[in-house]
């Protein structure tokens, strides 16, 4: 029976050594090891304007957030800056179209680099009706969110913790909406509650090729990170897993009808057409939110729309420590996180693993990126390496005939480059080839980094109503615009 019993435990031994063996052996850490190229395609940058000052000491620029314009043939742009105040640009100057902070104050809060006034959106009508919206962040203060987090919350140390602040959606509605400076009255029509500080509400927008009559007219979209992580390092990569939750907001893309009243708390509708409107009955277990259009995503901060072609919408996602996305906006579409990162499986507790996609990974329904590239840090760099993707849009203008059709978009940590892939190519099942888009400063190459003299761009693009696309900057508040290299 000794024997029996010796024989056991070296078969068990030899098997986990095996099995070990056999998982350390699928490990990926090099998950895209051919580099990218430098594309022929080449532009120039052109300054417009410089936001003014808002802060103090080495955090004093203005932190620019989004560019964009109001639909309304007036020519102007807007642009928003996270401490609170939305600009609005005519002729290449700058002045204050709303102060936010003022208006919703007190408990306006802008405590780390990713909380304050982040996004905003005309309606498609605004020319008539005034109305737009608007993300802001605030201090909890006692107020009842519509989405309380109903998890307990854990610190990387594993001590239970409070959650940090609520993010905040307005509609306001301007007097005069030709006016230049905001006049008018707003409401809350939702506020959801954040586990951690980061990873909050992205950008919120209407489908620009939704037309009058079209069920998607007048449907607001809003991106939803997953509520942040514990702390760093990280110990777990989506530590209260609401990437796959159904029963939360967080990690979403949410479709609602600002306009509606069928949601919960009766200041916005839910659109019959959600994909998940039927699972949404008190009677069905677990609840599943009809707000819901698409989800396990882990901060997808941007997403647009093609203005031209078959209308693609374009969601980009920042990754944890590999992978940076570009996804199709697909009703009903489930992109894997905390499950998958890219087109490979994570591991939880370890974010420095990647594995290979299982044999049955078709059983699992996930929609993958249509275009992907990996955080490659220079061998010469010597700390930590900071890469999240920028989310861009499909170049329609006219001043740079050569650029028409390619989705533009960059980097706005270290790594810093402009990249663009082909609309066309960006197709469900399928991985285009993500290119480097080349920088020219008068007839020299150089690169944004370069441009700003900073080692982190910072960067986001923003759009006007001829579909010519302009960059900012949280590293020196200017605006810029892209031109057609000398």
């Amino acid at each position: 029976m000794k024997k029996l019993y010796i024989f056991f435990c070296i078969c068990s031994v030899l098997f986990s050594i095996l099995a070990f063996s056999s998982i350390s052996s699928a490990q990926i850490t090099n998950p895209i090891p051919v580099k990218l190229e430098k594309s022929n395609l080449r532009v120039g940058l052109k300054e417009v304007v410089q936001i003014p000052i808002s802060g103090t000491g080495r955090e004093r620029v203005a932190r620019l957030n989004l560019l964009t314009h109001a639909g309304d043939g007036s020519g102007r742009l807007f642009v928003n800056d996270m401490r609170g105040k939305l600009y609005v640009i005519l002729n290449e100057k700058a002045s204050v179209y709303m102060n936010l902070k003022n208006l919703v104050c007190p408990g306006f809060s802008d405590e780390t680099s990713q909380q304050g006034f982040s996004y905003f959106a005309f309606h498609p009508e605004f020319a008539k009706n005034g109305i737009f919206y608007t993300i802001h962040s605030e201090e909890k203060n006692n107020r009842i969110p519509d989405f309380p987090v109903t998890k307990t919350i854990f610190d990387s140390k594993g001590k239970v913790i409070e959650s940090s602040h609520h993010e905040v959606i307005r509609e306001w509605k301007a007097t005069n909406p030709a006016a230049n400076t905001f006049s008018g009255t707003f409401r809350e029509i939702l506020r959801i509650e954040k586990p951690y500080p980061d990873h909050n509400i992205g950008q919120l927008s209407f489908n620009p090729n939704a037309k009058p009559g079209n069920a998607d007219y007048g449907m607001l979209y809003i991106a939803v990170a997953d509520g942040g992580s514990d702390g760093f390092p990280v110990s777990d990569t989506d530590p209260l897993n609401n990437g796959q939750d159904l029963g939360t907001p967080l990690g979403k893309i949410l479709r609602i009808n600002p306009f509606g009243n069928n949601s919960a708390n009766g200041k916005y509708g839910i659109p019959k057409d959600n994909p998940f409107v039927k699972d949404g009955s008190p009677n069905i277990s677990p609840k599943k939110l009809g707000e819901i259009w698409a989800y396990g995503l882990r901060n997808p901060h941007r997403f647009s729309w093609d203005m031209g072609g078959e209308g693609k919408m374009l969601i980009v996602d920042i990754g944890q420590a590999f992978i940076e996305e570009v996804n199709l906006g697909i009703k009903g579409a489930n992109y894997g996180w905390g499950n998958r990162e890219g087109t490979w499986v994570i591991d939880e507790k370890n974010e420095n693993v990647l594995f290979p996609l299982p044999k049955n990974d078709a059983d699992y329904g996930y929609t993958y990126p249509v275009a992907q590239y990996e955080h490659d840090k220079p061998p010469n760099w010597s700390g930590y390496y900071a890469v999240a993707i920028a989310g861009g849009y499909v170049y329609r203008g006219k001043a740079i005939p050569e650029l028409v059709g390619q989705y533009i978009f960059a980097d706005f940590c270290n790594d810093g480059r402009f990249f663009h892939v082909p609309v066309n190519q960006l197709v469900n099942g399928k991985q285009a080839k993500i290119k480097e888009l080349r920088l020219f400063d008068g007839k020299r190459e150089t690169s944004f980094l370069k441009i700003l003299g900073n080692e982190r761009s910072d960067v986001r693009f923003g759009i006007d109503e001829a579909g010519e696309i302009y960059v900012t900057s949280k590293s020196d508040g200017k605006v810029r615009k892209l031109v057609p290299s000398l």
